[in-house]
């Protein structure tokens, strides 16, 4: 048994020396050869140059996002690993992830994502899961972009029990022109959420369905949303409305409200920033967003500065856009057609520097909440190579995470609920190796965690 504990503790000693290892390597190989490698001039950034995506084409079937150009498929295998006290010597815990996720994209983004992750964690829905997910767009007339139909879903296996979760959307875009935009979707969810007064789970079904439009009426844009459903056998009615402001310099600003039967469902959306012109001007681009309910506070910022800033108009419209009309859809969904359950996520490949901002607050009990904040920098060395390194990133984050907590009180012989937050700093070093592999590593020293995720590029 002895020497059993012995060879585990070897082992994990030898895997983190060599996690280790490979982590200097790259930051070193790429910090200090970064500013003294050739740039690469055959291959300039797509925003260096005119973009298609704004100029007139004689094809109406690329009216919305210019010609074709060739796709981009990624296949990304990823760990998050935590150790939770002292592992061998005072029972503590290990929690960890692993995820396989693949997708494809070219001019209109993302038209294919998969997901497999198997979750030991407890903040991520509240409870640990194994889930398939996976999502398509597809454009179904002649590959006509005016017409863009998505549809998708996640599977999800609640772990040490026999229950599922299962979620699916689906949603049709019509783009007659490029002032009028119009979306009609349906969303279905059946699962269990944690449970009060002594059971662990309850069932929960949801199902709605909704109709946003968008028309630029110049410097103006107004934007209208309706749906219906219900949630547990209780119907509600949404609708509402916002507004989209075309400043100077590329300032944006928006504002909307939607209004449920259910007054506890009314969101408010609020959005400013600047987006970036094709060309590069020399001034940073940002956003801030933010979402509000009576049990639910989301906000969203970044600032994206340097000679690579990919945050255009597009972009921006999109993004904004996509938030509002999300606040009658299923947060998992809206994650889902965002790719955001990546392991380690691909934002900083955005702008040559990035900072971001996330907030999310989510009442799940009168007396407990979940949610994180997070403010992510990443240095991003664009054109820089040095031997087999390409694009080498450096990232510093502070985080910090809510959960909900439940203790037995012997005193009263109940239940006591409440949410503890653990705040903690973490870094990223990663790299392109030889223009086909993808290596990115994270390290958060106070959780003895790492997340490590390894992605191939098929173009």
């Amino acid at each position: 048994m002895e020497d059993l504990k012995k060879m585990k503790k070897t082992n994990k000693s030898n895997i983190k020396n060599i996690l280790i290892t490979i982590s200097l390597m790259v930051f070193v190989s790429s910090i200090l050869f970064a500013q003294h490698g050739k740039p690469s001039t055959d291959k300039a950034d797509s925003l260096a140059k005119p973009s298609h995506s704004h100029q007139p084409t004689t094809d109406p079937s690329y009216s919305v996002f210019g010609p074709p150009r060739p796709a981009e498929w990624k296949f990304q295998l990823g760990y998050d690993y935590t150790r939770k006290g002292d592992y061998l010597r005072n029972g503590g815990k290990i929690e960890g992830s692993s995820a396989f996720n693949f997708y494809r994209k070219n001019q209109r983004d993302k038209t294919l994502f998969f997901t497999i992750m198997d979750n030991a964690f407890d903040h991520i829905n509240q409870y640990r899961v194994q889930r398939l997910s996976g999502a398509a767009i597809l454009y179904p007339f002649n590959d006509d972009d005016r017409y863009q139909f998505d549809f998708g879903g996640v599977f999800d296996k609640i772990a040490d029990t026999t229950l599922y979760n299962k979620t699916a959307f689906s949603r049709f875009t019509w783009r007659p022109n490029k002032q009028l935009w119009a979306r009609v979707g349906f969303e279905y969810y059946n699962g269990h959420e944690l449970g009060h007064s002594g059971n662990l789970y309850g069932e929960s079904s949801l199902s709605s369905y909704y109709m946003a439009v968008k028309y630029k009426l110049g410097f103006f844009s107004p934007v209208g949303v309706a749906g219906a459903g219900s949630l547990d056998d209780v119907s509600a009615t949404r609708y509402g409305g916002g507004a989209m402001l075309d400043g100077p310099l590329g300032l944006f600003l928006f504002g909307g409200y939607i209004s449920s039967t259910e007054e506890e469902e009314n969101v408010r959306t609020l959005a400013a920033g600047r987006w970036a012109p094709f060309r590069p001007d020399g001034l940073p681009s940002a956003f801030f967003i933010w979402k509000h309910r009576e049990d639910f506070d989301f906000q969203l910022g970044g600032i994206f500065f340097g000679r690579r800033n990919r945050f255009v108009r597009p972009a921006a419209v999109g993004m904004v856009t996509g938030m509002f009309v999300s606040s009658i859809t299923l947060r998992m969904n809206s994650q889902l057609r965002q790719r955001k359950l990546m392991t380690i996520s691909d934002d900083f490949l955005n702008a040559d520097y990035s900072v971001y901002y996330v907030h999310m607050n989510q009442k799940i009990a009168p007396t407990s909440s979940v949610g994180f904040t997070v403010i992510q920098f990443f240095k991003l060395f664009t054109d820089s190579e040095f031997w087999i390194f390409k694009e080498p990133v450096v990232g510093l984050f502070y985080n910090e995470e809510t959960n909900p907590t439940a203790n037995y009180n012997p005193i009263t012989h109940q239940m006591e609920f409440g949410d503890e937050t653990e705040k903690f700093w973490s870094f990223q070093v990663g790299s392109t190796i030889f223009d086909t592999f993808m290596f990115n590593i994270i390290h958060e020293p106070s959780r003895s965690g790492w997340i490590l995720s390894f992605s191939y590029l098929c173009f």
